[in-house]
């Protein structure tokens, strides 16, 4: 039988986020960040001019347009204290745990030091840690 998806998206304090629907634990996988591949100085330029804000920049020659709905990692919001982070594995841009997760805790990541100047700092940051 296959395993159900470890995730749910549901309402969070800044919108939308995605939320432990079954225990993960610590080092798991969770979901994989997809979207288009483009170059990164075409992705640079749509946030500039759009305020695209689902671009993830793998390396300066390409980013991922995460911005379609499919896209389910998209909805994964920033924390300043994350308990889960992106890596690269096999050329796919998969969330791994890096705490135990219960039944629904928000998952979170750090969006990064560009993506926070960018977004986030102009109207200040919403996160749990944050808004203590």
């Amino acid at each position: 039988m296959p395993r159900s998806k470890p995730y749910r998206v549901g309402r969070s304090r800044t919108g939308l986020g995605l939320f432990a629907a079954e225990p993960i634990a610590k080092g798991e996988l969770i979901v994989e960040y997809t979207g288009r591949r483009i170059p990164t100085q075409q992705a640079h330029e749509r946030e500039r001019r759009t305020g695209c804000k689902f671009m993830f920049e793998l390396n300066n020659r390409w980013t991922i347009d995460g911005s379609s709905r499919r896209n389910i990692a998209r909805y994964v919001n920033h924390a300043c204290r994350p308990n889960a982070e992106f890596e690269l594995l096999r050329s796919k841009l998969m969330l791994r745990a890096c705490k135990a997760l219960a039944p629904g805790d928000e998952i979170t990541c750090d969006y990064g030091d560009d993506y926070f100047k960018l977004f986030i700092a102009p109207i200040g940051c919403r996160c749990a840690t944050c808004r203590l």
